[in-house]
């Protein structure tokens, strides 16, 4: 038995091989009586045959080609479908498209001026070849092609744009075009034709070209425009009609004579569409949402790993909405005409985002992209977000159960012995916006008014690791370094983080404490038309904060009341008929200004300043600067969207207008007390260690006279 199968499998791998050498040997044997055939019409030029034979070589397989296969550009849509970019290498764009995508103009045009056989012959035209060969041995060189459609593809895909005239090429070309034709079908070649062939201006394929010279598509072309084109793969660079245009016209009357020859149109169709005024583009690569689109462009990469100069075709589905994106560039723009110049003030960011998903419904990184230096993305560069950083000192401090939202904090002069001056071994003495203290007053009034003594000391009590991790675990990605490295600055926004920082924050007390990180992107699909990847909000969700801490802090950010001391009342900080939390932030010496808020759909992060740090005029806070745009944006995103808030969570205990985590409702006042005094009358600072200026588990603060301040000579 062993035997018998053994022989068995004997004869079923020599059959195997039989047939692949049958296969192999039927390709050879085409190859070779084509190139005999063509010998004999170049018999002037080549002396035998065989002689042929051996000037073409091997020749590659023409099994595998496909449209898709092509390289060609990255296209980025909004959500709606609106293309954003159109993302080529070196400028350079090709966009596949199906032939029945393609106009039935350029298809008959195509068919009429370069290969009006090209349904019946069968890769090569031998009349063609004939009449070439008869003019090449009268001319004693090859000046006359006969090149059909099937062998200009062949030209393209293996031989190169612009080969050498030669014998052996057009024999090359001939073998190669008769194997196409019997591997592929007609529409299929006319397909991979129709994308890969060269119009000029560095678009290859009828879509780019399309969308380069008519600001249209290969659908929707004109017999006009269609017939312009088409004259374009002779001669790219002559009859480019942007170069060119006489002899762009000229071609074009070619064209549209051989589609009145080969019967696809009329005489009088032929005249109109000649006399037909064409608005013709200089090639551009213009983006729309420019700041998003390099934010989408960064993020493929660092989270997929696809790279736009791969050109593998990836469509890029995002989360943007043009129509918000727009009402956001116009608001930002506006601002700045109006306000810029007294404020000093030049340019703005802004990031609006969907809290339920996470999804960047919006991204402005600057008031001009093509300005000199206007590349830069300032939604995605670490700015100080002044007191609008104050939602995480608070939502920690709520969470630790520590302070509850009407703890009495006393705002009292404090005076740090270090922290201060540009070597931090001067006194640090914070002061509040307004330069006045205010006695006892509830946190809720403390967060609303944005004042730094209560917060400070709100952080220290708790901890600024405390505050740390909560802003980490909220969406906060820019603060990276070691907790040990941030000081008391940290609740007044002394760190860099970006504008995404924020809006994902605030989206996090939107969601109820649950965080979204940013998404972008909503899917990704490859050339053939195949999922890579499509968004699932589910995975992309993190209980950062419990929802009653989310609950309570935008109660104190929705309530108009708690900042009318400082910011007045009914101002750019709340929505006429509408419930929403928002916070503004201004930096030590007004360098930059934030206003960042939320509805449960819509989170808004606003920031304004000057991109080289310059100062702002005039006392500009958030107030003035970023509160306009964040206000006039978020009306008209929200218009026509009814009012809406959050039902009480279950684990929120309410008493009166106030809420509180279960047994926290008469928490120890320990921020009500004037702040522990250090102990010394007279310090180094070069000597002091931070557990040396601990009392009472917190730094202390000088009291009284100044305590005498000595130094080493060496310093």
């Amino acid at each position: 038995m062993r035997r018998c199968h053994g022989r068995r499998h004997r004869y079923r791998h020599s059959r195997y091989h039989l047939l692949a050498w049958r296969k192999r040997s039927r390709v050879a044997m085409r190859r070779v009586f084509l190139i005999s055939f063509l010998g004999i019409f170049t018999l002037p030029l080549v002396a035998v045959p065989a002689i042929a034979a051996q000037a073409v070589g091997d020749l590659p397989s023409v099994r595998g080609l496909s449209s898709n296969a092509l390289a060609q550009d990255m296209l980025i849509y909004d959500r709606h479908g609106i293309l954003l970019a159109d993302i080529g290498k070196a400028g350079d764009r090709r966009i596949v498209v199906p032939l029945s995508y393609v106009s039935p103009n350029v298809i008959n045009a195509t068919i009429a001026v370069e290969d009006h056989s090209f349904y019946q012959n069968s890769g090569i035209d031998l009349g063609g070849i004939a009449r070439a060969a008869i003019d090449n041995y009268l001319h004693h060189r090859i000046s006359q092609g006969g090149s059909t459609i099937s062998q200009q593809l062949v030209k393209q895909i293996f031989i190169g744009p612009n080969p050498a005239p030669t014998l052996q090429r057009k024999m090359k070309e001939a073998v190669l075009a008769l194997e196409l034709n019997q591997t592929y079908s007609k529409p299929t070649i006319l397909e991979m034709y129709l994308n890969t062939i060269y119009y000029g201006s560095q678009t290859y394929g009828i879509e780019a070209a399309a969308r380069s010279y008519f600001h249209s598509n290969a659908h929707d072309l004109t017999l006009a425009q269609a017939s312009m084109l088409v004259g374009l793969p002779q001669a790219p660079t002559a009859y480019n009609p942007i170069i060119n245009p006489l002899e762009a016209k000229r071609r074009q009357a070619q064209v549209l004579q051989a589609m009145v020859d080969q019967h696809y149109i009329t005489a009088a169709q032929a005249a109109t569409a000649y006399a037909t005024q064409l608005s013709i583009y200089s090639p551009t690569n213009k983006f729309l949402a420019p700041y998003f689109v390099d934010y989408v462009l960064r993020t493929l990469y660092s989270q997929y790993k696809i790279a736009p100069d791969d050109r593998h075709g990836y469509r890029i589905y995002t989360s943007l909405d043009m129509n918000l994106q727009k009402m956001a560039e116009q608001v930002i723009h506006d601002q700045i005409a109006q306000k810029g110049n007294y404020y000093n003030f030049h340019d703005a960011a802004l990031v609006s985002m969907d809290p339920k998903t996470g999804e960047i419904l919006a991204m402005v990184g600057g008031n001009d992209y093509n300005r000199p230096g206007g590349q830069i993305n300032m939604a995605n560069s670490p700015r100080q977000p002044g007191s609008s950083f104050k939602i995480f000192t608070y939502s920690a401090a709520i969470e630790s159960r520590k302070v509850n939202m009407i703890s009495p904090i006393l705002d009292e002069p404090l005076v740090f012995p270090v922290w201060g001056g540009n070597d931090g071994f001067q006194p640090y003495a914070p002061k509040n916006y307004d330069l006045r203290f205010h006695g006892v007053l509830p946190l809720k009034m403390a967060m609303g008014n944005s004042m730094n003594i209560p917060a400070i000391k709100t952080e220290l009590r708790i901890g600024i690791p405390t505050v740390l991790s909560a802003a980490r675990r909220m969406g906060v990605q820019s603060l990276t370094l070691d907790d040990d490295t941030y000081g008391l600055s940290l609740t007044l926004g002394g760190y860099g983080v970006t504008v995404v920082d924020m809006a994902t924050g605030a989206s996090t007390l939107a969601d109820q404490g649950v965080r979204h990180m940013p998404a972008p992107v909503l899917a990704i699909r490859d050339a053939t038309g195949r999922d890579v990847f499509t968004y699932d909000p589910q995975k992309n969700s993190f209980r950062a904060i419990s929802p009653e801490v989310a609950y309570i802090i935008g109660s104190i950010m929705s309530d108009d009341r708690n900042r009318c001391l400082e910011f007045g009342c009914h101002g750019d900080l709340t929505l006429p008929g509408r419930h929403v939390a928002a916070k503004t932030g201004t930096t030590q010496s007004f360098h930059d200004n934030w206003t960042v808020g939320f509805t449960p759909s819509l989170t808004t992060a606003v920031w304004v300043g000057n991109p080289d740090n310059a100062p702002l005029s005039h006392n500009s806070t958030g107030i003035v600067g970023a509160a306009p745009i964040w206000h006039k944006f978020m009306v008209q995103a929200l218009a026509g969207k009814p009012d809406e808030w959050y039902a009480k969570p279950a684990g929120v205990h309410q008493v009166g207008g106030n809420y509180f985590l279960p047994g926290t409702e008469n928490v120890r006042p320990i921020l009500a007390a004037p702040w522990p005094g250090c102990p010394f009358s007279h310090y180094n600072p070069y000597d002091l260690t931070y557990q040396s200026l601990l009392v009472g588990g917190v730094p202390c603060v000088l009291r009284g006279a100044a305590p005498r301040v000595t130094r080493p000579a060496s310093h």
